[in-house]
């Protein structure tokens, strides 16, 4: 906005406030961020039933639209063209010629009119947000598309969008940050079937200002595309060619389950069609591995820890790029007799279990751990500086887990990098685990390891969350451990967890302490402090574990 019209904006507020048109005992500067332009305004805003009013004629001067009043009727109009037609005190309008609502009316007060501006911006595709004295005005997604190497971004508000783009390596990926722009389901995800790209993820990366980021990730080398900006809509046009092969629809791995008897260890792999496969052993280490022709795999993991006979680890490969075949990998103790059975586009996998699989049970705590290393991928949770919460926790949540599985526990690690899993894709992994073993339901625990920030740099110290009684003995257990060795519980919080309230197993969260206070964020960097968590956390395992052996 120029500085002449910035300086009409002063002086008409000042005429407004010399007719007492301002009815309010604060009145204050305002700055106002629409879509990345800013000016300061002299007024005073109502909130009400979460609306910011603002007075009419204050309204139209700052953003523009001109305004007519015809009793308790409001006329506005954008370059001479009436868009919306008002009654005080309803929230039916009509918007562009069509009927259209409100969330909160219009409000008139003696003389003045308060015009809510959450509820018409998002009438007209944008949103209002108030935050730190700060009025921002931004444009709201409304969905993501890909089709064949062409990405669509739509928007509501028909404006154009401003953003900036960066590659990363490892694994390779293309972000674009769009500007002033929210998600309100503050993340989405797209998974391909393409040759190309993996996954299409967008988030809401950052608040005030607001950021969402989109992150395009690839299965072998980055493509920048080609941008094309229009109203309301980013094209992004990837610089791909599709061969005889790349068009062949591929056959999903969706689902990987097992079952333990007397004689064998059971594996399942659900695959969405039929599928072909070839199998092969390597020694040192000892590993069968099956390649699964033009496949690829939709499972939020790469790898589970089994650590029953004969069997250590399941392994799951990316497809490669030159056969276009998926690899599953079984990792052994010793070699071992296997069958294969094939039925209803399932590959059931029999290992026979030796008589040395009891000295290996004997060395095992039959008890299952699931660890869940907070955040990750485009989420990186809590940030301080060049600090991100993400990468703390699975610092820690990766030396928790190799701690837990040298003691002989069942170890589900969720995330062993720093890839995207959303709330859902944790939930589901967890309870279809349990699902194809029920004993889990009573020898299983959930330890959710995060990173704590707060308004204040004041508070510091470790905070247990729970969601339900189920898991009221682990955290009395948490409370007792740490309490005693030096370690400070802050509190504990009873919650609605989305994670841990969906899962039919004690569960927790972890808050290994706030990154915004100086004290816990050197504690937090430490790694000795990190191993004494660590070990801490593993003896509260330990007594819970054997608690419940006692009951």
């Amino acid at each position: 906005m120029s500085l002449k019209r910035f300086l009409f904006v002063l002086f008409f507020v000042f005429i407004l406030l010399a007719n007492n048109y301002i009815l309010s005992d604060e009145l204050s500067f305002l700055e106002v961020d629409y879509l990345g332009e800013k000016i300061k305004i002299l007024t005073t805003l109502k909130e009400i039933n979460n609306e910011i009013y603002i007075p009419l004629p204050l309204f139209s001067s700052t953003f523009g639209y001109a305004y007519k009043q015809v009793a308790d009727e409001i006329h506005l109009y954008d370059s001479n063209n009436e868009i919306l037609i008002a009654k005080v005190g309803e929230k039916k309008v009509i918007l562009h010629g069509r009927n259209g609502v409100l969330v909160n009316p219009i409000l008139k007060e003696g003389d003045i009119v308060y015009f809510p501006l959450s509820s018409f911006y998002r009438l007209i595709g944008y949103r209002a947000y108030l935050k730190n004295k700060t009025l921002y005005i931004v444009n709201e997604i409304s969905n993501v598309d890909y089709s064949k190497g062409i990405l669509t971004i739509n928007f509501k508000g028909k404006s154009q969008i401003n953003f900036n783009t960066l590659n990363l390596s490892a694994p390779p990926r293309f972000v674009i940050d769009l500007q002033n722009v929210v998600f309100i389901d503050n993340k989405g995800e797209i998974n391909l079937n393409d040759p190309y790209i993996k996954s299409i993820r967008y988030s809401q990366f950052n608040v005030a200002p607001y950021v969402v980021r989109v992150v395009v990730e690839f299965k072998n080398q980055i493509m920048t595309p080609e941008i094309k900006k229009d109203l309301g809509k980013l094209i992004l046009k990837f610089p791909v060619k599709y061969g005889e092969n790349d068009g062949q629809e591929m056959v999903r791995l969706y689902d990987l389950s097992w079952e333990e008897n007397a004689d064998t260890l059971n594996f399942f792999l659900r695959f969405s069609d039929n599928f072909t496969y070839t199998k092969n052993f390597l020694p040192n280490p000892n590993r069968y591995y099956y390649d699964i022709s033009n496949a690829e795999s939709s499972l939020t993991y790469t790898s589970i820890i089994i650590q029953r006979d004969p069997i250590i680890s399941v392994r799951i490969g990316e497809r490669t790029k030159e056969d276009y075949s998926l690899r599953v990998v079984f990792e052994t103790y010793t070699e071992s007799d296997i069958s294969e059975e094939v039925y209803s586009n399932t590959l059931k996998i029999s290992f026979k279990v030796s008589k040395k699989g009891n000295l290996i049970r004997e060395n095992s705590i039959n008890y299952t751990v699931f660890v869940d290393p907070g955040h990750g991928g485009s989420d990186p949770g809590a940030i301080y500086g060049e600090l991100k919460e993400k990468d703390i926790n699975l610092k820690v949540s990766l030396k928790l887990a190799e701690k837990l599985k040298n003691k002989g526990y069942i170890v589900y690690l969720l995330r062993e990098n720093d890839i995207t899993l959303s709330l859902d894709d944790r939930v589901k992994f967890i309870n279809d685990k349990i699902n194809s073993n029920n004993l889990l339901l009573s020898s299983s625990i959930l330890i959710s390891i995060h990173t704590n920030a707060a308004f204040s740099p004041d508070v510091r110290g470790i905070e247990i969350c729970y969601a339900n009684d189920l898991s009221e003995s682990l955290v009395k257990t948490f409370i007792e451990v740490f309490n005693s060795n030096g370690l400070m519980v802050r509190r504990s919080i009873k919650g609605k967890f989305y994670v841990l309230s969906r899962v039919s197993i004690p569960s927790v969260i972890v808050e290994m302490g706030f990154i915004t206070n100086e004290f816990d964020r050197n504690l937090l960097l430490n790694d000795e402090y990190q191993d004494k968590l660590i070990d801490k956390i593993i003896e509260v395992i330990d007594k819970y574990v054997e608690g419940g052996k006692n009951e």
